[in-house]
């Protein structure tokens, strides 16, 4: 009996040192991937609200303010119809910081535009986290130049 109970003790350290536990960065390579999903289906439902739920109260990207990004969306909202967002890669920079690298597409009955973010405005590409969530924060290094 005491053979069996540290036999099955043993098999349940090997399973459970054999689990694959998911890494910070692997975990927040995925919620962040969740955030761009909702973004497209906000854009795409005209939800301008749940679009700036995920951005932190902080924002600020080169000089614009949360208000910038607000006119920004409603100004691309009114040209195009759909949005879809194609995820490149993710830098991690510590664990509080994120850039993403993006390809958007834009589409409406009338044109189709792509961009590549951030180098084109990069509005949605970096990210902040804070209390365990992962905020769209801006690109605040310009004021440390």
């Amino acid at each position: 009996m005491k053979y069996l109970i540290l036999f099955n003790l043993l098999i349940l350290m090997l399973l459970i040192g054999s689990c694959d536990n998911e890494s910070f960065e692997s975990i927040s390579q995925k919620e962040i991937r969740d955030i761009f999903y909702e973004l497209s289906l906000d854009f795409n439902l005209g939800n301008v609200g749940g679009m700036l739920d995920k951005v932190h109260n902080d924002y600020l990207h080169k000089g614009n303010i949360l208000w910038h990004l607000n006119e920004e969306i409603l100004d691309r909202m009114a040209r195009f119809n759909l949005l879809e967002i194609e995820v490149l890669y993710i830098e991690f920079q510590g664990d509080r910081y994120a850039v993403a690298h993006t390809r958007d597409h834009y589409s409406s009955a009338i044109e189709n535009v792509s961009y590549n973010e951030p180098e084109s405005s990069g509005f949605f590409s970096y990210f902040y986290r804070e209390n365990g969530v992962w905020l769209i924060y801006g690109n605040q290094l310009w004021i440390k130049k």
